[in-house]
């Protein structure tokens, strides 16, 4: 059997079913559209609050800050810290540039780097690192010197009297702020590093730097002269502490004047050493 339908119903019956589909695509989209306004604007409402709240926080009394505490000084007063930190008096603990603090404070010349933190509500903590000085570097005047070889301070008559005093430097050089020059810091760290396992620093009064020659130096007990040279200062000065003990062992310590260490393997004695009368008569026995 054949059902033939008119074909002005079948047209009628798919249009409906397009507008249908239609609609409720235009309604998903207009839905997702609403999903994405609400969620942007939710966005807003919690940014705008956010900054509200932030702003009150910034002219909040409880966040003022009243506490500084100031961590590694060893040669400068706290107070100075402070007063180089130039922290306003007062200002909110949220809004303080913590990197210009620290910026300041490495401007002084004692402080070799410096850290800044805040603690909730009211304090702020320095923790600073001073530099050390290793020696006095003469010039027109003296300057304290770090182990990197920077003059970092001028040095007062009669300050740092147990530091070694470095001479052989060209005066014109010299100043607060410079460094000096990267052969000699070179040699100075290696020596510095190798006395501090065998020859205590406080021992030398006065470290002299030839620019051919290299490093020297004098015992702050008898100014004996010791000549290093350019190299190995770990090696010759094992070499200098067992000369040394050799020559106070047979009592010609006193009589010793300098000890040159620079040629290698050989190591040249000068002084003026009187032979014991027991040597000599058993010389004239022979």
């Amino acid at each position: 059997m054949q059902i033939s339908l008119p074909f002005e119903a079948i047209k009628v019956k798919s249009k409906k079913n397009s507008y249908r589909n239609k609609r409720l695509q235009l309604y998903r989209r207009l839905r997702l559209v609403a999903k994405i306004f609400l969620v942007l604007l939710a966005f807003v409402a919690l940014s705008a609050l956010c900054l509200v709240g932030y702003r009150a926080l910034l002219s909040s009394p409880l966040l003022q800050v009243t506490r500084i505490q100031v961590n590694g000084c060893q040669q400068l007063d706290p107070q100075a810290v402070i007063q180089q930190a130039e922290i306003p008096s007062g200002v909110n603990i949220l809004s303080l540039d913590l990197d210009g603090v620290r910026n300041r404070l490495i401007q002084h010349p004692w402080i070799a780097a410096a850290a800044i933190s805040r603690e909730i509500p009211d304090r702020i903590r320095i923790e600073i690192e001073e530099r050390k000085p290793v020696a006095l570097v003469k010039g027109h005047q003296f300057y304290l010197a770090d182990q990197q070889g920077a003059c970092f301070a001028k040095a007062a008559p009669g300050d740092h009297a147990d530091l070694p005093i470095i001479t052989g430097l060209d005066p014109g050089t010299l100043g607060s702020g410079c460094n000096l020059p990267r052969e000699f810091t070179v040699l100075l760290e290696n020596l510095y590093r190798e006395s501090q396992l065998r020859l205590p620093w406080r021992l030398i009064s006065e470290i002299r730097w030839n620019r051919n020659a290299g490093l020297s130096f004098f015992t702050a007990r008898g100014g004996i002269q010791v000549d290093l040279g350019s190299e190995d200062y770990g090696i010759r000065i094992a070499k200098l502490e067992k000369v040394l003990r050799y020559l106070e062992k047979k009592g010609l310590h006193a009589q010793l004047r300098g000890i040159d260490l620079s040629h290698g393997n050989r190591v040249f004695v000068r002084g003026r050493f009187k032979i014991p009368k027991q040597n000599r008569s058993q010389q004239k026995g022979v």
